[in-house]
């Protein structure tokens, strides 16, 4: 217990020890956003159960609303970038493996998201009478499977996998009977029946014994193994890409997140004749090239750092700068483009011309962007050992994304493509005052590159 209440206390402490003001601000803009999302939901369960305009029952909105947060605790570990699981505890800590987990899986709720998460269902407890105890209890196990399904995914990332090992073998019975269980009654869909209640806490118990045993059947971080290609016949910016391992590696994890949500869409296109684009309209985001700039090229001279000194000692001039930059980017963007034109091709090649005007101008957007959060806000991103982390400018990434969704505006009507040129011009004209500055904002790169080796 000791151990629980100064790792929860350590854990808060962290969250407020830079930038106070600004975080509690955000906190509070947080349980705001979470007062109005219960108030939105409140007004639809009303409606529904009115019978008013909505065609969905009270138990299906209760059912998107706990899919909702289902997607939304996995995803966010995921996009805009990949975020490590929290190291609470070290592992030469001389503590038993149970209670490491069990504290660790404790502290990682403790966090400002989780708060605002539980704001939202008190929220709409107090405010829902469709909304009660037993869709409370319910939606509470919904979050709790949630974060282990992301812990879980976390191990298999980090971590090596002794996939013979017994606890191996365990996690994979125990992750079975939990599969089991829910296909014969998932947990999203809301149920008023105790006995249906208690199954998915014992369908929990299960999964969390399987996350345990996967923990156990894992071994240290994974190492950072050096192969250079050094062929004079490959171009620069495929070594580029194959001898930055963490770069590499990060963009493709980004890359196959993205095949994972465009193979989801072809899989309901097959099956029903529609795309879920169509019905989520946010799940466009992944058509583009957003991705490889959320997770990398958002702060392309923290992972080259090396190329961008080495460019600095030569001439440095701007079209120097704009050529290193765009150097690293071809590769990736290229296998990013051959992703997207294979699922336009087969899948979706209705929306063809929409899809290819969108990529081109979110690569004209984004570029310009990615090289002034390069500039501006570089963050050092250190690769000894295996570490996907949040990398990149979170300021910078959500600019991105709201500057990419403008792009699909045009789904709403065509005369909405006008967008286009004013995002173009808007991009490089910031970009060329970006440049002009850059005599001063090279010192500051600089510090903020190699300060941690002084």
């Amino acid at each position: 217990m000791d151990l629980l209440l100064f790792s929860c206390r350590a854990r808060v402490a962290g969250f407020f020890r830079h930038k106070k003001e600004q975080r509690a601000m955000l906190l509070s803009l947080g349980i705001v956003l979470a007062g109005a999302y219960s108030w939105l939901f409140t007004y639809l369960l009303q409606q529904a159960q009115d019978g008013g305009a909505l065609k969905q029952s009270v138990p299906q909105l209760l059912e998107y609303t706990n899919l909702m947060l289902l997607a939304i605790i996995i995803l966010k570990g995921f996009f805009p970038s990949y975020v490590q699981k929290a190291a609470i505890i070290q592992r030469i800590y001389p503590i038993p493996p149970l209670q490491k987990f069990r504290t660790e899986v404790l502290v990682e709720f403790v966090s400002p998201f989780y708060f605002i998460v539980l704001n939202f269902l008190f929220f709409l407890f107090m405010m829902s009478p469709a909304y009660g105890v037993a869709a409370l209890l319910q939606s509470l196990l919904v979050v709790l499977t949630a974060h282990i399904t992301l812990r879980s995914l976390q191990v298999f990332v980090e971590r090596k996998m002794r996939w013979g090992h017994r606890y191996f073998f365990m996690a994979a019975v125990m992750a079975a009977a939990f599969v089991a269980l829910q296909a014969r009654v998932p947990m999203f869909r809301p149920s008023a029946d105790w006995l249906v209640q208690i199954v998915h806490m014992a369908a929990l118990g299960f999964f969390v014994a399987a996350n345990y045993f996967l923990e156990l059947a894992a071994t240290e971080p994974r190492r950072k193994e050096v192969s250079y290609s050094s062929t004079a016949r490959r171009s620069l910016g495929w070594r580029l890409f194959k001898n930055h391992r963490l770069a590499k590696q990060m963009l493709l994890f980004g890359l196959i997140f993205k095949a994972i949500i465009l193979a989801l869409d072809a899989t309901v296109y097959l099956r029903k004749g529609d795309h879920l684009f169509d019905q989520i309209a946010s799940m466009w985001m992944f058509v583009g090239p957003l991705v490889i700039f959320t997770y990398v090229f958002n702060n392309s001279w923290g992972f080259y750092r090396n190329l961008w000194l080495t460019v600095e000692r030569g001439n440095g001039t701007y079209r120097d700068v704009i050529w290193a930059s765009l150097l690293p980017l071809r590769v990736p963007l290229l296998m990013d483009a051959v992703l997207t034109f294979a699922y336009v091709t087969f899948f979706n090649h209705e929306s063809a011309l929409f899809i290819v005007l969108m990529y081109l101008a979110a690569i004209l957007v984004l570029t310009p962007l990615g090289i002034i959060a390069s500039i501006v806000s570089p963050k050092p991103v250190k690769g000894g050992i295996f570490s996907f982390s949040a990398k990149t400018s979170y300021l910078y990434n959500f600019t991105s994304i709201a500057l990419f969704s403008l792009l699909f505006l045009p789904r709403i009507h065509p005369l909405l493509y006008l967008l286009y040129p004013l995002l173009i011009g808007g991009a490089f004209f910031a970009l060329v005052a970006v440049l002009r500055e850059y005599g001063a904002y090279k010192h500051k790169l600089f510090e903020a590159l190699y300060k941690v080796d002084a």
